[in-house]
């Protein structure tokens, strides 16, 4: 039996975990890089190497499971059967508005025979607890291969200000009626905008 202390302390712990839960994912995060403060991640620019135990989280704050992406923006662990696809991103920018972070996607054939793919886009803001934090994400869009101006989707998110932040615009392509490799290339840059 639990005595008077210990028990309201076990209760405490529940209470906190149970309140606390929806953040455990940044909380972790941020604890396994040394920062125990919790919730005083800000955006910023990615600084390199940080590649290696970045955490992708989604509106959320919950964690998202990617698969690790190499300096090209192609994850390391695709599928090898299959069709490949050829997924093509932008790098992340502001719109022609001026006020809003933009990224784009699309697809080409590459080795596979059909000619229609589900594509959709993701933008990802860096923070310095080393988490990728979605911002942004297009709705899917059934596409014909090439791109241009009406065979792609769109991401955007209105910036707070123009602070210089570390941003990625990850693709996924779906193609129609034919097994592809499930990889979600992505390309980086450092946009004069923050979301916060």
């Amino acid at each position: 039996m639990l005595t008077g202390k210990l028990r309201l302390a076990v209760i405490a712990a529940l209470a906190s975990l149970l309140i606390g839960g929806a953040s455990a994912a940044t909380t972790a995060a941020s604890a396994r890089d040394g920062d125990t403060s919790a919730g005083t991640a800000v955006p910023g620019v990615a600084p390199s190497g940080s590649d290696a135990s970045a955490v992708y989280l989604d509106g959320a704050g919950r964690v998202i499971d990617m698969d690790a992406v190499d300096d090209s923006g192609t994850t390391r662990h695709a599928v090898a059967l299959g069709c490949t696809p050829v997924s093509g991103r932008d790098n992340p920018h502001r719109s022609s508005t001026g006020v809003t972070a933009s990224g784009h996607g699309w697809w080409e054939k590459g080795n596979c025979s059909n000619d229609r793919a589900k594509v959709f886009n993701c933008l990802y803001e860096w923070y310095t607890d080393n988490t990728w934090r979605q911002q942004a994400c297009s709705e899917t869009k059934t596409l014909k291969p090439g791109g241009g101006s009406v065979q792609r989707t769109v991401a955007r998110r209105d910036c707070r200000d123009d602070q210089r932040t570390s941003w990625r615009n990850h693709v996924d392509v779906d193609v129609i009626g034919e097994i592809d490799t499930g990889e979600k290339p992505m390309n980086q840059a450092d946009v004069n905008c923050r979301v916060y």
